[in-house]
């Protein structure tokens, strides 16, 4: 059975690798033979087991010559019963091993058709493994082929090299770069499809993205809308420009999605992002200052309310401290006028404060007079005239923004700071001297277009007045320097009739009394009058001027001076034209306010001089300044009210 048992796997193993070469070749196939192989087997070595004694197959078998084959012996009639016995010896032997074989034939069975599923994985597996040496061998062949055939090409180029065959190597060449190029242009071609899809995509992005914000954005301002109660009015303002940002944005989405998008969309996008971000802020920032000038309004108003209620203290105080120096006034000239032959023509104390004042300008003059003199300086003189002239030349009431601005010019050149003036910065400061050149100069510019400007246009005064009061409260020493130079232009204002001294000549005397002279010529009266009332009025303008908002300090030269002047003023002897003509134009310019202050008392100034200071001057003057002062003082007699001059009041 070892010897079946070792044939029939033999044969296995033969047939496997029979089977392994031969592809096409069944399972089913297989199978059968070895079924085959197995039952022959099987039935030669019963057939043989009687006459093999030893070992056959294997290590253990002995040589084949050593082999004896064994002879039947001869048949003996003697033996033929014995024979018959060894027979059925031999058949029970042969039955015992038939019985055995059977067994191990049924063990074989279970054996091989485990051994067979072993060897089948085996065979698969082995099979595998096969297959990849082979493809692995065949691959190693395609490579060892293509070195070859690379070597034979480089080969044959050398060989056409050595034949001087240098257009095919040539073209060889040339073939090779043409597929570089193609490949490389193909390669490039690729990348530039892929640039250009996503740069397709990142501008659709953006443009979605900005749409969203742009629509983001719109909601918000809608949202404002309904949130904040002033905002209604402000919105109106951008709803056409908010409108057409909406309606691009929508066109241009229309249109990209039919031409795709481009470039210049997404700029224009973010373009109208901007817009409307810039709407979205512009309307929060006026709804902001819109809050704040209410509450700043509010607040105002109050400040205004307690401002008011103090100035009225305050003016109630100066009324009783002017009607004190009224009556003092008058109670001295009545006791001095006794003792007096010659007409008065002025108060010792006015005359003081003239005299001091005038000292003061020429002190301060002479500050700057080396500035004056230095032709190295002559541009710089010239820079601050015009720092000076242009505010003041342009100075109207058209605005509060326009009078602040002129202010803050002037007032950064009264304190050294750099100015702009046209295309020329300018700094007072530049010259040692340069400040007091500048201040002095303001000054005498202010009371000059009082000749200049008020005498012909009675309401350039307000404007001018305004400006002149806020640099006074600023700067005290500039507002003594304007009126040195109002008592110098107009000595009326001090007031004062300055008498023909002895030895004086007539030309001295009249520029005394502030007349002008051309080429020796004294000028007429009519010109006379009409400068020295520009220039009064101007004057009468400062002392009923309201101070800037910006300013929390009253009037430093009030209506107080200018009803000490009056009362002055009609103290002193009257003179021809002059004296009616600078009542009358107090009465015009100052009445109304002094009306307002001093009530009674005005009322009784007003009676005065209807029926005293007119009857002393019909006796010397019949011209018309006196004609028009007496109209008017009938006209506020009988209708109780003096008429308010024109656009008096200054907003800023």
């Amino acid at each position: 059975m070892d010897r079946s048992y070792d044939i029939s796997y033999s044969s296995y193993e033969d047939l496997s690798t029979n089977s392994t070469r031969k592809g096409d070749i069944s399972i089913s196939e297989q199978l059968a033979g070895f079924e085959r192989l197995r039952v022959s087997a099987l039935t030669k070595a019963a057939e043989m087991s009687p006459l093999i004694k030893e070992v056959t197959i294997g290590p253990r078998s002995p040589q084949k010559k050593d082999v004896k084959l064994v002879k039947e012996p001869e048949k003996n009639p003697k033996e033929e019963i014995n024979g018959e016995d060894l027979i059925e010896d031999k058949l029970r032997q042969d039955l015992r091993y038939t019985l055995i074989m059977k067994k191990y034939e049924n063990e074989l069975r279970e054996a091989s058709l485990e051994n067979f599923n072993i060897l089948y994985e085996n065979m698969k597996t082995k099979r595998a493994e096969i297959m990849t040496k082979l493809y692995a061998q065949q691959l190693e062949d395609y490579k060892r082929q293509a070195l070859e055939r690379k070597a034979r090409k480089i080969e044959m180029l050398k060989k056409l090299q050595d034949n001087d065959n240098q257009n095919v190597l040539n073209k060889a060449r040339l073939d090779e770069q043409n597929s570089q190029i193609i490949n490389t242009q193909t390669i490039e071609n690729m990348n530039r499809i892929i640039e250009e899809q996503n740069k397709a995509t990142a501008r659709s992005g953006a443009l979605s993205e900005n749409f969203t914000k742009i629509c983001e954005c719109y909601k918000e301002i809608s949202n404002i809308l309904n949130i904040e109660p002033q905002a209604q009015s402000i919105c109106d303002k951008y709803s056409t420009a908010t409108k057409t940002v909406v309606d691009n944005i929508y066109n241009i989405i229309q249109m990209c999605k039919t031409s795709g998008v481009s470039d210049k969309d997404v700029k224009q996008a973010e373009i109208l992002y901007m817009n409307i971000e810039n709407i979205k802020g512009k309307i929060l920032e006026e709804i902001e200052i819109s809050k704040q000038l209410e509450a700043l309004k509010k607040e105002k108003e109050k400040e205004e309310l307690l401002r008011k209620k103090q100035q009225e203290e305050r003016e109630q105080e100066n009324l009783k401290a002017a009607e004190m120096a009224a009556a003092a006034e008058a109670e001295r000239l009545k006791r001095e006028q006794p003792k007096k032959s010659k007409p008065l023509f002025y108060s010792a104390k006015n005359y003081e404060y003239y005299e001091k004042l005038k000292n003061e300008l020429e002190q301060y003059e002479a500050q700057y007079k080396d500035l004056l003199q230095d032709n190295n300086y002559k541009k710089f003189r010239f820079d601050c005239q015009k720092a000076v002239n242009t505010p003041v030349n342009a100075l109207s009431s058209v605005s509060a923004v326009h009078m602040r601005d002129k202010y803050d010019k002037l007032s950064k050149l009264l304190k050294g700071e750099r100015v702009q003036v046209l295309d020329t910065h300018i700094t007072a400061t530049q010259h040692p001297q340069g400040l007091f050149y500048c201040t002095a100069l303001l000054a005498k510019k202010i009371v000059r277009q009082g000749d200049l400007l008020v005498s012909s246009n009675t309401e350039a005064a307000y404007p001018l007045a305004a400006v002149t009061v806020a640099l006074w409260s600023q700067f005290p020493q500039f507002g003594r320097l304007v009126e040195a130079n109002f008592h110098r232009y107009c000595p009326y204002l001090v007031p004062m009739y300055l008498p023909q001294k002895e030895g004086q000549t007539v030309q001295e005397f009249y520029l005394s009394r502030g007349y002008t002279y051309t080429d020796g010529v004294v000028e007429k009266q009519d010109k006379f009058l009409k400068r020295m009332s520009g220039i009064f009025r101007l004057r009468c303008a400062i002392w009923i001027a309201s101070m800037p908002k910006f300013i929390n300090i009253p009037n430093p030269n009030g209506l107080r001076y200018g009803w000490q002047w009056l009362a002055s003023f009609l103290n002193l002897k009257p003179e021809p034209d002059i004296s009616a003509t600078l009542v009358h134009d107090f009465f015009i310019m100052c009445g109304p306010k002094c009306d307002k202050h001093y009530g009674k008392q005005y009322r009784k100034i007003l009676e005065l001089t209807n029926n005293q200071y007119l009857k002393v001057l019909e006796n010397i003057d019949e011209g018309g300044p006196k004609t028009r002062l007496e109209v008017y003082l009938q006209s506020v007699m009988q209708s109780n009210v003096p008429a308010p001059p024109e656009s008096t009041k200054i907003n800023w």
